[in-house]
């Protein structure tokens, strides 16, 4: 049987109680049926959602507190008001245990408490109903969210470095050397040259500085002892300048201790000398600069991603302020 209101069961041997109901709640927003019996309030609840259920403690035919269980059990956002005419402790203390929205008594002022439970009831639990309803919205653009990222992030970097020309930032990777050996930094020069690389090298540190000061690296190549000072604190000074540029440590077999330090203050890693073999210094280099491609790629997909969906952005935050909103008023 089809309504074109929401149905508010009333389950009460007494009929006045439904007759104020009707009264109180009825306005043409709501229909109140009358049920005399648990059984028949009972037909009722399995046969439609209600919008509401006012129940006596003792009904004819069974327990009203029973009828509110099961009530609940079908519908666990049901607002639901029980009456008495007897109150005990212990059908106050069930009612508390079963989440009822309210316990009243039945005198003869307690029919404007009866409109003013069941109202409140009412709002309460649409409240509720509608903070669920925006938190699985919510939860379900999260979910578009993630996989839309997942699928960009997939196709760009499946296809970025095959159809995209290099960016002059990454078509040659600068490195600078610093080592108080200058044949060192010589060695070390003209094997990254060979690889592709755009080269710098310093023997000191005022000269290191002098260059990544004054240019932009992608990664300083830093011997742990230099002639005038510490490799390890020219970290800082070059984190300083560009938190970026990635700084490799060499050291030697004695300091390795030390290289722990460093990577603490921000190193990538350390590299041992002397070199045995100059294909683990290219590696060492092609590894980080594999990292901060995928890193730079990264920024530039979610920079994409959040240009091309600030409607669903704007989606989002609306919903947030309308939850916080029903928060506020609860």
């Amino acid at each position: 049987m089809s309504r074109r209101h929401p149905l508010i069961v009333v389950a009460d041997a007494d009929a006045r109680t439904a007759r104020l109901c009707a009264e109180m709640m009825g306005e043409g927003r709501f229909v109140v049926e009358h049920c005399a019996t648990a059984a028949a309030a009972q037909a009722l609840i399995d046969a439609q959602p209600l919008a509401g259920l006012v129940c006596e403690v003792v009904l004819p035919d069974g327990d009203g507190l029973a009828l509110a269980r099961r009530a609940r059990a079908k519908d666990r956002h049901l607002p639901v008001v029980v009456l008495t005419a007897e109150p005990t402790a212990r059908t106050a203390a069930q009612a508390v245990r079963l989440g009822l929205d309210d316990y009243l008594l039945k005198h003869a002022d307690s029919l404007s408490l009866l409109e003013k439970a069941l109202r409140g009831a009412i709002r309460r639990h649409a409240r509720e109903a509608e903070v669920r309803r925006l938190l699985d919205e919510m939860a379900a653009l999260n979910d578009q969210f993630v996989d839309a990222v997942e699928r960009l992030e997939r196709a760009n970097l499946a296809l970025a470095d095959r159809i995209a020309p290099p960016t002059p930032e990454e078509g040659a990777w600068r490195v600078l050397v610093v080592d108080d050996e200058a044949n060192t930094v010589a060695l070390l020069e003209t094997l990254l040259r060979s690889q592709g690389y755009e080269v710098d090298g310093a023997t000191s540190g005022a000269e290191a500085r002098g260059l990544f000061t004054t240019r932009r690296y992608d990664v300083v190549l830093t011997d742990k002892n230099l002639g005038d000072e510490s490799g390890v604190d020219l970290i800082g000074e070059i984190h300083r300048v560009d938190r970026s540029t990635r700084v490799l440590l060499m050291t030697g077999f004695a300091t390795i201790e030390s290289a722990a330090d460093a990577m603490r203050l921000g190193a990538v890693g350390y590299l041992r000398k002397p070199f045995e073999d100059l294909q683990v210094v290219i590696d060492r280099l092609d590894e980080i600069i594999t990292a901060i491609k995928e890193e730079r790629a990264e920024r530039r997909y979610m920079h994409q991603f959040k240009s091309r969906n600030s409607a669903f952005l704007a989606r989002y935050r609306l919903i947030k302020n309308k939850l916080a909103t029903l928060h506020d008023d609860g």
